[in-house]
């Protein structure tokens, strides 16, 4: 393929190492290494908490090169609570930032430009851009901001709901292609009114070196939850499963480790329950974390109601990748669910069942060799499905108008791709 100028908008890249930071950064370094030429455009790192990234905090580092990806930082508000208006001055704080680079004199025309969306007011910014320079816009959605807003009440449905899928329809169709992570979510964005090409293509993993889990029980055993703490998770629907272990299975060791706005609040409501079990640690380093999560015995992913089709736990995939055998909470037929029944590596389990939960926790750790054979398979199925090469070589043929990618509705969905 020709080697071709891609500027890459993505608000979270390196050095943050949750969410869709790496994905972002592995998507670029990837591109580079292709021989393409890339120029990033994100925030000051700040996510999930900002004091982890003092050295950039004084805008000293706004302009830098990493590995041949050349990175344009924009000041950011910061996440706060995540609530509504937070969320809005920080999106706009950015869109700003990109506004301004795509209004600068003297500007190298790209050949494409990428917009990686939780915010989708950065398609206006690229708009702009593509309007200078006549650069092709390709959106690729991580996250549909009006349908969390709702899932999770952050916006009410009414009118501004209304208005934040008016502002959705008009960004995406900023976009000449979008390429999104499951069918529901494709079926979303057609909802709220995109009509061009949207292309299905799932996160990709590369497996970590195997590691073998012992046949007898572990000394203390583990479970853990690793990532973001937000609302998105709804961390809330483990406090049960805390109760219950540390009453019934007291040598159960619980973990929590990571950072974010709800954080504060959940180790309050542990600190409340009056448990011994359950400890918070910060995250681990992106070197260590292979060796982290094989000693995890089962890692537990919650996600909060009704937010199946606006966002995607990418953290199961790497899970899986390390041959880490889970327990998701998740409603039937989300794609959590199919992803579980399809992979066979962990189980899924209704939300607000905390019996159920319980049971399928003490179901695994009972049983070493169920616990081996799905840390197998979900190793199985991130090299059958999730190829990095071969789906970031998807990413860019659709970067550049190919049609060798899977459009939305052709194929079977993300779970049995």
């Amino acid at each position: 393929m020709m080697q071709t100028k891609i500027v890459y908008i993505a608000p979270y890249f390196w050095p943050e190492s949750i969410g869709s930071a790496p994905y972002c950064t592995d998507l670029c370094a990837w591109l580079r290494a292709k021989g393409h030429s890339v120029e990033v455009i994100a925030f000051r790192p700040h996510y999930p908490n900002p004091d982890l990234f003092a050295a950039w905090s004084d805008g000293s580092r706004d302009r830098e090169v990493r590995d041949g990806l050349v990175i344009q930082r924009i000041k950011t508000r910061g996440r706060g609570s995540g609530g509504l208006r937070q969320r809005l001055l920080n999106d706009l704080a950015f869109l700003a930032g990109v506004l301004r680079y795509s209004v600068r004199p003297a500007l190298s025309k790209p050949d494409v430009i990428a917009v990686n969306v939780p915010s989708c007011l950065s398609l206006f910014g690229a708009a702009l851009l593509s309007w200078r320079t006549g650069a092709r816009v390709v959106g690729i959605v991580h996250d549909i901001e009006s349908g969390l807003a709702a899932s999770l009440s952050i916006a009410r449905r009414g009118l501004m709901l209304r208005l934040m899928r008016l502002i959705e329809y008009l960004a995406f169709n900023c976009a000449s292609e979008l390429i999104v992570l499951t069918d529901g979510m494709a079926a979303e964005i057609r909802d709220i009114g995109y009509r061009r090409p949207i292309t299905v293509l799932p996160i990709w993993s590369s497996l970590f070196p195997e590691k073998a889990r012992s046949a007898t029980a572990a000394p203390v055993p583990v479970v853990s939850y690793s990532g973001n703490f937000g609302k998105k998770q709804n961390l809330d629907q483990l406090l049960p499963l805390i109760r219950m272990l540390d009453e019934r299975r007291p040598e159960v060791k619980v973990i929590l480790r990571g950072d974010g706005s709800e954080r504060a609040r959940i180790e309050a409501l542990v600190k409340q329950l009056g448990v011994t079990n359950t400890s918070f640690l910060p995250l681990v380093a992106a070197d260590e974390l292979g060796e982290w999560l094989q000693s995890v015995d089962i890692h537990l992913i919650p996600q909060a109601m009704n937010v199946a089709n606006y966002a995607l736990p990418s953290k199961l995939f790497t899970v899986m990748a390390a041959g880490g055998p889970f327990v998701c909470v998740a409603e039937q037929g989300s794609p959590l669910d199919q992803l579980s029944h399809n992979s066979g590596a962990g189980l899924c389990v209704r939300p607000n069942d905390d019996e159920a939960l319980f049971s399928a926790v003490i179901q695994m750790l009972d049983n070493r060799e169920m616990l081996a054979e799905m840390g197998q398979r979900g190793r199985s199925f991130v090299r059958a499905n999730m190829d990095r090469d071969k789906i970031l070589k998807s990413y860019e043929e659709r970067m550049f108008g190919s049609r060798h990618g899977r459009v939305a509705g052709e194929q079977p969905s993300l779970s049995t791709v």
